[in-house]
């Protein structure tokens, strides 16, 4: 299946049309076969109930044959070998087999994921052991370093990729090439990080998944306290338009995304609040938010960046961040209502920050009312469950390793929709673009154009939410924020 710019679906997981879902429907199912069996029971008792009725019983003096013949229907009717009661019986059977049927299929899909996993950590181990014996202090470097390459690699000057490349070829090959051509090695090394990192130590932590390992490591920086500046003065291409589709939301990221970067630090943590009258004449608001500023922050220290490793590593163990608290202050400032439908759209570390809002709504109350989220290159497989009626739309570039950086698949749900997709020459040869919003546009472009029914269905919510369209009634506001760390 093709989007524009010859970027092809590879996968579809998740949405309407998953296997949750799926699940879903089959014990709604299981209900339904349930509740016919209780009708059925109900008809077989309210037959009993006729047979005693006086006035029946009564009418044996004057018509016996006639009382006999009607018992016997009746009787045939509700508890005979083919009556209401025996068949109410067949119901309840089917019911059970279809919810035993459903347990098996997640049984199964659990011990999968549970021996990928306990593989993962074994072989972890092993090589955190081998690896403690004769070096025990390069691994975090070179595992940090590498985590931080990729990430980075979209911030840097081009003269300073060059060099960086120039160092990164074993044998001829790069490095960056050899880690996008095999992505999901990436995702391997990352879902065994935690057994690594108890064979290093030589203790058993029992750190199972990535994202208590990114929880331990993320205790290493404060999260501090959000600050956030309005910018009326400040705008990029898009901003005076409601954005027309995926793509569209895609394209209006990557403008706002250059307004931060190593040639203009004086404006990380840009982002931006655009408000508009939806169909039904309420208003919508959608929010843009770019991925990281600041890989270079060492543990124990602290600057003004928000966007910055320690963010990442609190974000993949879904943990509340100064990036998060500040774009509810800027739902705030921006005057967003309670009841006021909400989406959250981000790249790289902004959208694992719109999915660690949206997925924390339902532990506490943010008092906004956060309904959609399109993610673009995220890490996002830790966080959720989602709250019942939300979507989230996770588009991944095959070759892109940022999102996989978590070490495990995004899971399968009906609010969570996951698209991989191959951008074709738009993606480049480089992590970089793999990672880019060249690789992401052509990638939104394929979800607009889709026919699978679960990605058109997320496309077709954003659309009927409001959130997507032509020029709304009005106009459309907007605001650019930027959000420090107060010292």
């Amino acid at each position: 299946m093709s989007g524009a710019d010859g970027a092809v679906v590879v996968s579809v997981t998740g949405g309407v049309a998953g296997l949750a879902a799926t699940y879903a429907r089959l014990l709604a199912l299981a209900e339904t076969y349930d509740a016919a069996a209780g009708r059925m029971r109900d008809w077989a008792a309210l037959g009993a109930r006729t047979l005693v009725d006086d006035d029946l019983v009564a009418s044996a003096a004057l018509a016996p044959l006639s009382l006999a013949e009607a018992g016997a229907a009746v009787a045939g009717a509700t508890t005979g070998r083919d009556g209401v009661l025996t068949e109410s019986f067949g119901w309840t059977l089917d019911a059970e087999a279809v919810r035993l049927a459903v347990r098996l299929l997640e049984g199964a899909d659990e011990l999968a994921e549970g021996a990928v996993s306990s593989l993962d950590h074994a072989l972890g181990r092993a090589l955190g052991r081998t690896l403690g014996l004769g070096a025990p202090l390069w691994l975090p470097t070179l595992a940090g370093a590498t985590c931080a390459t990729a990430l980075l690699w979209p911030h840097l000057p081009a003269d300073g990729r060059e060099r960086l490349r120039g160092r990164l070829e074993p044998g001829g090959e790069a490095l960056e090439e050899w880690v996008t051509d095999h992505p999901r090695l990436v995702e391997r090394l990352a879902g065994g990080a935690g057994g690594g990192l108890d064979g290093l130590v030589g203790l058993p932590l029992r750190v199972t998944e990535t994202a208590v390992l990114a929880r331990l490591l993320a205790g290493a920086y404060d999260p501090g306290r959000a600050r956030v500046l309005p910018l009326p003065d400040v705008t990029v291409a898009g901003s005076a338009r409601r954005p027309r589709s995926v793509e569209d939301l895609v394209d209006h990221l990557s403008q706002l995304s250059e307004l931060s970067g190593p040639a203009r630090p004086e404006m990380n943590g840009t982002i931006e609040v655009q408000s508009f009258e939806g169909p039904d004449g309420g208003a919508r608001h959608v929010v843009y938010l770019p991925g990281t500023d600041d890989m270079t922050t060492l543990p124990w220290t602290q600057d003004d960046d928000v966007r910055d490793l320690g963010a990442n590593l609190m974000l993949v163990g879904d943990a509340p961040t100064a990036y998060g608290d500040g774009v509810l202050a800027a739902l705030e400032q921006a005057g967003v209502g309670p009841d006021e439908p909400v989406l959250l759209a981000g790249h790289s570390q902004g959208g694992l920050q719109a999915a660690q809002l949206l997925g924390s709504l339902g532990a506490a109350d943010h008092g906004y009312s956060v309904t959609h989220v399109v993610t673009a290159g995220s890490p996002v497989a830790h966080l959720g469950p989602f709250p019942p009626g939300s979507h989230v739309l996770s588009l991944e570039q095959q070759g892109d390793v940022v999102p996989l950086l978590d070490g495990a698949a995004n899971p399968d749900s009906p609010e969570h929709l996951t698209l991989t997709f191959e951008a074709g020459h738009r993606a480049g040869d480089d992590v970089g673009g793999h990672h880019g919003f060249a690789a992401y546009a052509a990638g939104a472009a394929a979800a607009d154009a889709s026919t699978d029914p679960g990605v058109a269905e997320q496309v077709r919510s954003l659309h009927d939410a409001g959130f997507l369209g032509g020029e709304p009634p009005g106009g459309v506001r907007h605001t650019v924020y930027r959000i420090t760390r107060a010292p």
